[in-house]
């Protein structure tokens, strides 16, 4: 079995990034999605753990809010991390 995408937001060093625990068999089309240009995001960096990588990276509140809902579904709306996310518009 293997192990589970994971969002949230942390604060690195005064600065909102999205944390994205990837498994090794979906890192690069994780990396591919992020980084393509209709979505922009900046990868800050990487960390390489057991079962995969766990990538920091900036981008649009909507994209976190996007990854938010589609891969925490059972939090209540807006409620990462205790930071609060809005739609861009």
């Amino acid at each position: 079995m293997q192990p589970a995408l994971k969002f949230s937001l942390e604060m690195v060093d005064g600065e909102k990034l999205g944390k994205l625990a990837v498994p090794y068999v979906q890192v690069a089309r994780w990396l591919n999605f992020l980084t393509s240009p209709h979505y922009g995001a900046q990868i800050i960096f990487a960390e390489q753990g057991r079962e995969g990588v766990t990538i920091y990276f900036d981008a649009c509140d909507g994209m976190y809010s996007y990854l938010s809902d589609r891969l925490n579904p059972d939090r209540a709306p807006h409620q990462a991390e205790s930071i609060p996310l809005a739609l861009a518009s």
